[in-house]
């Protein structure tokens, strides 16, 4: 499967802004507001903006290597 260009860069700006900055924000308010699960949340979050990152870094790895690419694009 190819995702378009747009659809890429959108995966590309969740994973590596939305869900690190979405952790962070959760776990500080919750500490600060005593909310439940504040590090399981934010512990969570994160491993799912690790999976995603890398499961799209092979992605791109792949497009590139189709593509005659050296693999150092941001597509």
């Amino acid at each position: 499967m190819k995702l378009s260009d747009k659809a890429y860069n959108i995966i590309k700006w969740v994973v590596m802004l939305l869900l690190p900055a979405l952790a962070l924000l959760y776990q500080t308010i919750a500490q600060a507001c005593g909310l439940p699960y504040a590090d399981t949340v934010s512990v969570i979050l994160n491993a799912v903006a690790v999976f995603l990152g890398t499961i799209t870094g092979i992605s791109t790895l792949n497009y590139d290597k189709e593509n005659g690419q050296s693999g150092t694009t941001t597509k």
